[in-house]
C-alpha cells in the first residue's frame, strides 16, 4: 500500500475531490491533505473522515519567495512523512510541484482541471491572461504525467498546447453523490418570492471572457423586450465582475439579472431555476451541469466543449448550443421551455438519470486509479 499526498489549494468543499481521496482510502492506501491556503470546511470533512489534514499558508503570495517557500515545504513535509506518490491538483499546486519533484523521494503526478484556448478558437477573440498561460507551459514541460477528466481536455492539449500524448491521461472524475446536502425547501421558496418570474436562468461560472455571460445578456434583453417574463440569476465571482454589472445598468436589466456573487448555498439557487445556460467556450468536467441533473433539472451547454457531448443529448436530456454562434440557439432554447414548460421535468429527470448512470462511483473509473498507482 502507498502513502499520497493529496496536494490543494482551496479549503472550499468540492464533492469530487472529497470522493477521490475516499476512494484511494477505501483501497487501502494512505492519504494525507496539504493546502497552500488556511484550514477551511475541505479540511474539516476530512479530518472527520479520518484524513490527516495540514495546511502552508503564506501571506505573501505570487512572488519568488512565496513559490520558494511552497516549495521548501512540500519537499520536507513530504519526505518526513514518508510519501510515495503526491497527487496534485489546480494550477497553483501544480507550478509548485513540478519543480519540488526534483528533490523529492516520492513520485509527482500532475492533475489538471482546465483548459482555456491560448490564441482564441474559431475566430472567437478572447482575453488571454498571459500568467496563465506561462503556469501552463511550464507545467507541461516538466510534468511526467498529467491526469485529465475528459477527452475535451486531453484534445486541447495536445492541438493547442503541443503537450506530447504519452503524457497524459484520461481519468474521469469521481462523484459519491450522496455527499451532497439536500436544498433547503424553505430557502428555495425565498430565492423564488424575491426573484418572481415564469421563468428563471441561472448562470453559474466564473466571471471571465471564457464563460461568455455577455451573450445571455443580449438575448434575455431581446426577449424581455418582447414581453417574456424572465429573470435571470448569475452566480459566482471573476474579474469580469465590474464589466458584466456596467452591461446590465447600460441596458437597463437591474430588475431582470441579478448579479449575486458566489453563495455557500448554491444547490438552493439552482433548484429555484428552470434551466442553467452555459455557454462557456472551454471547460474540463463541469460539476455544475451534473448538480443540475441531481436537482433534475436541464441545461444548455455548447457542443465540443470538456465532455459535454459524452452525456449531454440534444432534446433528450437538455440541449446543446452552437460552440461559435450560441446566441441563436440560447434564444431558441429560452423560448421553447417558456412555452412549453412541461419539457423541464422532463428533460431533467433524464439528465437526473444520465448522471447517476455516467458518474457514481464506479468499478471502471475505481480501476484506472489502481492501475494509476501501480504504474506509477
Amino acid at each position: 500500500m502507498r502513502r499520497i499526498l493529496f496536494y490543494y489549494p482551496s479549503n472550499k468543499r468540492s464533492v469530487q475531490i472529497e470522493s477521490t481521496i475516499k476512494t484511494l482510502k477505501e483501497l487501502g492506501h494512505t492519504v494525507l491533505f496539504l493546502t497552500t491556503c488556511e484550514y477551511g470546511a475541505l479540511h474539516e470533512k476530512l479530518k472527520k473522515e479520518n484524513v490527516s489534514c495540514f495546511s502552508n499558508p503564506l501571506v505573501k503570495k505570487f512572488s519568488f519567495s512565496y513559490y520558494l517557500s511552497q516549495l521548501n515545504f512540500l519537499v520536507k513535509f513530504s519526505n518526513k512523512n514518508k510519501i510515495d506518490l503526491v497527487y496534485s491538483n489546480l494550477q497553483h499546486t501544480n507550478f509548485i510541484a513540478v519543480f519540488a519533484q526534483y528533490f523529492l523521494k516520492a513520485k509527482v503526478v500532475i492533475f489538471r482541471h482546465h483548459f482555456k484556448f491560448n490564441k482564441g478558437h474559431f475566430g472567437i477573440p478572447l482575453k488571454v491572461n498571459k500568467n496563465e498561460v506561462f503556469f501552463d507551459k511550464i507545467i507541461n514541460f516538466l510534468s511526467k504525467l498529467i491526469i485529465v477528466p475528459s477527452s475535451g481536455v486531453y484534445n486541447g492539449m495536445l492541438k493547442h498546447e503541443n503537450v506530447k500524448a504519452s503524457k497524459v491521461k484520461i481519468i474521469p472524475y469521481l462523484y459519491e453523490f450522496s455527499r451532497y446536502e439536500q436544498p433547503c425547501r424553505e430557502e428555495i421558496e425565498k430565492i423564488k418570492a424575491t426573484y418572481p418570474a415564469k421563468l428563471r436562468l441561472i448562470m453559474v461560472a466564473r466571471l471571465i471572457p471564457f464563460k461568455r455571460h455577455a451573450i445571455i445578456f443580449k438575448v434575455v434583453k431581446k426577449l424581455i423586450k418582447e414581453g417574456l417574463s424572465i429573470n435571470l440569476l448569475v452566480l459566482d465571482e471573476g474579474p469580469e465582475e465590474d464589466n458584466l454589472k456596467r452591461i446590465i445598468f447600460n441596458a437597463r436589466l437591474e430588475d431582470r439579472i441579478f448579479m449575486i456573487g458566489y453563495k455557500k448555498n448554491i444547490l438552493d439557487y439552482m433548484a429555484a431555476s428552470d434551466l442553467l445556460i452555459h455557454p462557456s467556450l472551454t471547460e474540463a468536467s463541469n460539476s455544475v451541469v451534473k448538480e443540475m441533473g441531481l436537482l433534475t433539472k436541464p441545461v444548455a451547454v455548447c457542443q465540443g466543449v470538456g465532455d459535454f457531448d459524452d452525456y449531454i443529448v440534444d432534446g433528450k436530456n437538455s440541449f446543446v448550443m452552437d460552440l461559435v454562434n450560441p446566441e441563436n440557439d440560447a434564444e431558441e432554447i429560452i423560448r421553447t421551455i417558456y412555452n412549453k414548460p412541461e419539457m423541464i421535468l422532463h428533460l431533467g429527470k433524464e439528465l437526473h438519470q444520465t448522471v447517476l448512470e455516467k458518474f457514481s462511483s464506479n468499478e471502471k473509473t475505481i480501476e484506472k486509479y489502481k492501475k494509476l498507482i501501480s504504474d506509477y
